[in-house]
C-alpha cells in the first residue's frame, strides 16, 4: 500500500466488493480510515469461477493476512459442521467482535475523543466525548453492535440522532444524521453492521460527519482505543479439522 487501500486493492486486480469485503474482515482491529500507513500490505487467497476457462466471476475470500504499521493479521475461512461459516485467525479465535471499530467504512477522522476541545460552532472549550467521521452527505452508517434502537430522533446539538442499547452496559450513539434509515425507531432490534442511517449536518455540525460516541454503564470511552470484547473461538470438537485446514492455507500465503 503506498496510498489508499482501496487504490491498492485494485491495483492487485481485487473487484471494489473484494476489496470491501476484505476491509469487512479486518475491521474489528484496523480502522481503515486511521490506521492504515504506507507500506502496509496485504495477501488475500480467495475463489474464482470460471466457465469455458474463462473467468466470471469470484467466489468466497478463504484466507487473508493484512500487515498493518508491523503487525500482521491473518483470517481463515471455517465452515462449521452445522453450515455455519465464520472467519478465525490462525489460532481459531473469532475475528469478529462485539463491536466494530467504526461505524463508517474507509472514513476520515476529522475530530478525537476529546476531553478539552474548542467546539466549530459554538467557538468555546468543551469536551468532545466521542468521535467524528468525516463523510459526503448521504454516507451509510452502520451500527457497530448488535443491539436495540433506545431512542431516535432530534436531540439537542446532536441533531438527528440513534442511541443503541447493547449488552455489558454498553451503548452507542450516532449523531447528526441527514435521515434515519427505513424501520429505525425505538425498540427495533439491530444488527452489528446494520445501515441505521445516512451522515448529514443536523444540529451543531459545521460539515458532514457522523459523531460516534461509545458508553460502559454511562461512562464515555474513546471509541478509538477502548477494548473490544470478542466473539466465541471454534469450537472445541472442531478445533481438529479447523487445524488441518488453518496449516493448508496459511501455509499457501506463506509462500505468496
Amino acid at each position: 500500500i503506498d496510498s489508499a487501500f482501496f487504490t491498492a486493492g485494485q491495483k492487485a486486480g481485487l473487484s471494489g466488493s473484494m476489496i470491501m469485503e476484505l476491509a469487512g474482515l479486518f475491521s474489528w482491529d484496523v480502522d481503515f480510515a486511521l490506521d492504515i500507513r504506507e507500506g502496509d500490505s496485504f495477501k488475500v487467497i480467495y475463489e474464482t469461477i470460471n466457465l469455458d476457462g474463462q473467468r466470471i466471476g469470484t467466489g468466497n475470500i478463504l484466507a487473508a493476512e493484512f500487515t498493518n504499521q508491523g503487525r500482521a493479521y491473518t483470517a481463515v475461512r471455517f465452515v462449521h459442521q452445522d453450515g455455519r461459516t465464520s472467519y478465525y485467525d490462525a489460532n481459531g479465535n473469532s475475528l469478529k467482535k462485539a463491536f466494530l471499530r467504526a461505524p463508517i467504512d474507509f472514513a476520515r477522522i476529522s475530530s478525537h475523543f476529546s476531553l478539552n476541545r474548542k467546539h466549530p460552532v459554538l467557538h468555546r472549550f468543551r469536551a468532545h466525548k466521542g468521535t467524528d467521521y468525516a463523510a459526503s452527505t448521504g454516507t451509510p452508517i452502520k451500527s457497530t453492535g448488535d443491539g436495540k434502537v433506545l431512542f431516535a430522533g432530534v436531540k439537542g446539538g446532536y441533531g438527528n440522532v440513534v442511541i443503541l442499547q447493547h449488552g455489558q452496559g454498553i451503548t452507542t450513539l450516532y449523531g447528526h444524521m441527514q435521515r434515519f434509515a427505513k424501520g429505525i425507531r425505538s425498540g427495533s432490534r439491530i444488527d452489528q453492521g446494520q445501515i441505521i442511517g445516512y451522515v448529514g449536518s443536523t444540529g451543531l455540525a459545521s460539515g458532514p460527519h457522523c459523531h460516534y460516541e461509545f458508553r460502559v454503564h454511562g461512562v464515555h470511552k474513546n471509541p478509538v482505543t477502548v477494548p473490544l470484547p470478542k466473539a466465541e473461538p471454534v469450537p472445541r470438537q472442531e478445533r481438529a479439522a479447523f487445524r488441518r485446514q488453518a496449516d493448508q492455507l496459511l501455509a499457501r500465503l506463506g509462500r505468496s
